[in-house]
């Protein structure tokens, strides 16, 4: 007769039926576990390329309109404006995500909270950014 719990475990046996049921759920289990990481490094890479891309575009956007044809600079408006109004002589927008993050960051911890936000916040919609970018101001 065990005298405690850990006498208790010695004395218990498995049996073969359990033992592969045991290791088959394990080994689905490391299975499962791996796909994700390999979808998790596949989308952090995607994740960077496309963030990169949108720095890009939007740190050469004045650039890029200039010697754009007119589709072009109607692609490039919608894909970082929204709401595009005039009101006499004023202009009023919104700046598309994640631009709207870029706006007035001057010092580094301010890129800092940036980088946080789409990363946490905004990290699939960013993402999901990555095909929408006009193919013209993909080009470096």
């Amino acid at each position: 007769m065990p005298r405690n719990s850990q006498d208790f475990a010695f004395c218990r046996r498995i049996t073969a039926d359990e033992y592969d049921r045991k290791a088959r759920e394990l080994k689905e289990r490391q299975t499962e576990i791996a796909l994700r990481v390999e979808q998790h490094q596949k989308g952090e890479g995607d994740f960077r390329t496309t963030l990169e891309t949108l720095i890009s575009v939007a740190s050469r956007a004045a650039e890029l309109f200039e010697r754009s044809k007119t589709e072009q600079k109607r692609e490039l408006l919608a894909f970082m404006f929204s709401n595009l109004r005039l009101r006499g002589k004023t202009l009023e927008f919104s700046l598309r995500s994640p631009f709207d993050l870029m706006v007035n960051r001057v010092d580094h911890s301010s890129w800092l909270a940036f980088l946080y936000t789409v990363r946490t916040v905004r990290f699939e919609h960013v993402l999901a950014l990555g095909s929408r970018i006009p193919k013209f101001a993909d080009a470096t």
